[in-house]
């Protein structure tokens, strides 16, 4: 499944490269990544995909002490060929 979801990060980068390592962890795969700062802080627009449920993510990005908010946008179902 398809998930869109939006993060709000700390202006460093750092803080970057421990967001994308947790979605690497997981098990999570990367089909879109926007990067765009906002008002002094990182805005992250992203397509995962997985067959894991996103809790998974979305609970662990949440604790990550350089994110601000996770919202979840909408989850697409995957067509069969």
């Amino acid at each position: 499944m398809k998930h869109s979801l939006t993060v709000t990060l700390k202006n460093q980068s750092v803080a970057v490269e421990r967001f994308l390592r947790v979605v690497r962890h997981r098990g999570f795969d990367l089909t879109h990544f926007q990067l765009n700062l906002d008002d002094g802080h990182y805005q992250v627009e992203m397509t995962v995909d997985s067959d894991k449920p996103v809790y998974l993510l979305t609970t662990q990005l949440a604790k990550l002490v350089d994110v601000k908010q996770v919202m979840l946008q909408s989850v697409q179902q995957q067509q069969a060929m």
